[in-house]
């Protein structure tokens, strides 16, 4: 699966994947006791994913060594994980069964806002985010619950200006707030 793109399913139950260009990247064939087997866009296998008890798949490499997991969200959403367990992208349901896949953990709605993950607004919150919120049982609560409902709000009304314009006034009050207690507006690489 590419880490932007999307998958559609074909007449045989399996996925075929593509890049955010369109471009084929790959496909998933079901297995005989259920999961698929990978395949890379040349048609070389790159491993398989096994089904687990609680609706998502475990991924494993062509050696048979565990790569990651795929665990069920909100909405019919999909989060993905890497070997380590880190968060490594998100994939949402699409029309006729397919579905829309993101990289990492986007701030969805303060992405949405500022036009872009790498600015200084976005920077100033993702820092918040991992220094303090991750830091505290209730921060992250609330990291948890805005992983999950954001994404779907962006989707659906993150076109609109009465969305862009109610979140950006409650964003730049925060966003000034946190620089005047010291929050940098630097570049800035996510924490692990």
């Amino acid at each position: 699966m590419a880490k932007k793109g999307h998958s559609v399913p074909d007449a045989l139950g399996g996925y075929t994947h593509y890049d955010e260009k369109g471009k084929k990247a790959g496909r998933s064939v079901p297995g005989l006791f259920g999961g698929y087997t990978n395949y890379d866009a040349k048609g070389h296998k790159i491993g398989h994913s096994n089904p687990t008890a609680f609706g998502g798949m475990v991924h494993y490499d062509n050696r048979g060594h565990k790569s990651g997991r795929s665990d069920p969200g909100a909405l019919g959403s999909l989060r993905h994980y890497d070997a380590k367990g880190h968060l490594t992208g998100r994939s949402y349901p699409e029309g006729f069964g397919g579905y829309k896949t993101t990289d990492q953990q986007g701030c969805y709605i303060a992405t949405c806002v500022y036009g872009s993950y790498d600015c200084p607004e976005v920077w100033v919150l993702r820092r918040f985010r991992d220094r303090v919120l991750r830091n505290c049982v209730s921060g992250r609560l609330f990291i948890h619950l805005y992983y999950a409902i954001s994404p779907f709000l962006v989707r659906l009304f993150g076109r609109q200006s009465w969305f862009q314009v109610f979140w950006k006034s409650k964003l730049d009050i925060l966003v000034r707030r946190l620089k005047e207690n010291g929050v940098e507006e630097t570049p800035y690489s996510d924490k692990r």
